[in-house]
């Protein structure tokens, strides 16, 4: 809509700081955002120690998350997140975690 992006120039304007993709901001383009974020921080970023990508309902705890990178033993390349063992795909249209058959 040509608010919303009235709105997010506006906001680049004062801060600076945003990226905006040629996808929509929902969660079935969630793959598709994070990949783009990846490759910006390969692009603009190659020399972050690290980048941290999270959900705005993913809860944080900075303090652990820079004791444990700090710490001598953290590999050099590291990806975190949750891994779902054992679980199948779910394939109702109307759940936020559909993935539909191939």
């Amino acid at each position: 809509a040509p608010r919303s992006q009235d709105a997010l120039l506006r906001e680049w304007g004062l801060h600076g700081d945003l990226l905006q993709g040629d996808f929509a901001d929902s969660y079935s383009d969630l793959t598709r955002k994070t990949l783009f974020l990846l490759r910006w921080a390969v692009a603009c970023c190659a020399a972050a120690p690290f980048v941290l990508k999270a959900d705005d309902d993913t809860a944080l705890l900075p303090s652990s998350i820079a004791t444990y990178l700090r710490a001598p033993r953290t590999p050099r390349r590291l990806y975190l997140g949750r891994v779902h063992w054992g679980v199948a795909p779910r394939r109702d249209p109307r759940s936020p975690h559909h993935v539909p058959r191939g």
